[in-house]
């Protein structure tokens, strides 16, 4: 018997659904202007919303990306100040002036490319720090003054992110050459030029000859020499540094364990550049955008709902005569208030599914103008529909309440 009452019941809320569905879609078809403006609406409000969201997305991901391929990916270990002047100072044995000594353990590239998140680790020496030098003009013998005069290895160059010269293997011998950046070559009156044959640099009365050119910063300005000349020049790696260059985004941890890496024994003896992590600025970031973003589309969205009431208040005003016969003819109030609730949440659905599709060809439209890297939210564009349901129910509230009070008898000789 349970059964039976079961089936009967269910069958009945089927029909019931069914002429509920079917009385909504001969109603918004018997006023299609009005359901494609009010699909326009949705489409426009949930459209502007997610489009605002994902537009903030895809530049909070470009920030990130922006900051995490910019210069924190690039660490400098140096000797910490209290050891400076104590560098081969630990032995009781007397130092010769000429004696070459060095800090940095002879396999220190090694230690430090054993990290996974390293990508590039160079060294260079501060020759100017470490020795007095004076630059020489090769003909006039005038001293110039504005170049700075360093070592470093060809490896420095991947590090510090230079275009490397064909001739940059010679960065990694003794040999007696240098390398000009732009700037510095301006300076000492040196044309910029693939055949640097005659070219010369006078260091201290020393003649080195010119190897090549450096384009760009970091080293537009400076006087590059072999790393192994300027170790031999400074008796030792007195006020050299190690530039390591990480993998994007892994600056900090690389920053956090190069130390260890390169002198297990003693990290107090070494100071690293701290990198500032960017977690907390990139969620800033994404956050701050996409809660403007947010706010725009709500305040779309609020006229959406304003609109959507106005136009089916219009609307049950419309049909007041309608409601009365449906009221007579045995309709409860509830049902009456469903045909309006069910067709907002329609209008709203299918405005919400048209809204999607605008938001991501706008996402996607609006990157590929900035250059950025599209992404797309696919959670977000599902919500579209979801949203303009809502949007249609929340609207349809008050129309459908004023539709379900109003009495038969009014409603019949209203015209």
């Amino acid at each position: 018997m349970n059964k039976i009452h079961a089936k009967s019941m269910l069958r009945k809320t089927r029909a019931v659904s069914t002429d509920l569905l079917a009385d909504v879609a001969i109603e918004l078809r018997a006023r299609m202007a009005r359901t494609v403006l009010m699909m326009a609406a949705v489409a426009l409000s949930t459209g502007a919303l997610l489009a605002s969201v994902g537009i903030a997305q895809n530049a909070a991901h470009q920030v990130e990306a922006d900051i995490a391929a910019s210069t924190i990916d690039q660490i400098l270990i140096k000797r910490a100040s209290e050891t400076e002047e104590n560098v081969g100072n630990d032995s009781d044995e007397p130092q010769s002036p000429d004696k070459e000594i060095y800090f940095y353990p002879a396999d220190a590239k090694e230690r430090l490319l054993t990290i996974d998140t390293v990508a590039a680790v160079g060294r260079k020496s501060r020759l100017q720090e470490a020795i007095p030098t004076q630059i020489t003009h090769p003909v006039t013998k005038k001293t110039i003054t504005g170049p700075s005069i360093m070592g470093a290895d060809s490896s420095y160059l991947d590090a510090a992110k230079v275009a490397k010269p064909d001739q940059a293997w010679m960065l990694d011998q003794g040999y007696d050459v240098v390398f000009l950046g732009h700037s510095a070559a301006e300076k000492l009156d040196i044309p910029i030029t693939s055949d640097t044959r005659g070219l010369k640099v006078i260091i201290n009365g020393m003649a080195y000859s010119v190897a090549g050119f450096l384009p760009g910063k970091p080293l537009e300005n400076d006087i590059v020499l072999p790393l192994k000349t300027a170790f031999h020049l400074a008796h030792g790696d007195r006020r050299s540094e190690i530039l390591i260059r990480s993998k994007i985004g892994a600056g900090s941890q690389v920053s956090n364990v190069a130390r260890v890496a390169l002198m297990p024994n003693t990290p107090e003896k070494l100071s690293v550049s701290q990198v500032v992590s960017v977690d907390s600025i990139r969620e800033n970031v994404s956050g701050q955008l996409a809660q403007q973003a947010a706010w725009v589309g709500a305040f779309l969205i609020v006229l959406t709902v304003l609109l959507i009431a106005n136009s089916m208040i219009v609307s049950v005003t419309a049909r007041t005569t309608e409601i009365g016969v449906r009221r007579a003819l045995g309709s409860s109030r509830g049902r009456v208030a469903a045909v309006f609730w069910v067709e907002g949440a329609v209008t709203g659905a299918l405005g919400g599914l048209v809204g999607s599709a605008v938001a991501a060809v706008i996402i996607v439209g609006v990157s590929a103008i900035s250059g950025w890297t599209a992404v797309l939210n696919i959670g977000w564009i599902l919500l579209g529909p979801l949203l303009g349901a809502a949007v249609g129910i929340v609207a349809s509230a008050y129309p459908a309440a004023r539709a379900s009070l109003i009495h038969p008898a009014i409603a019949v000789r209203s015209n």
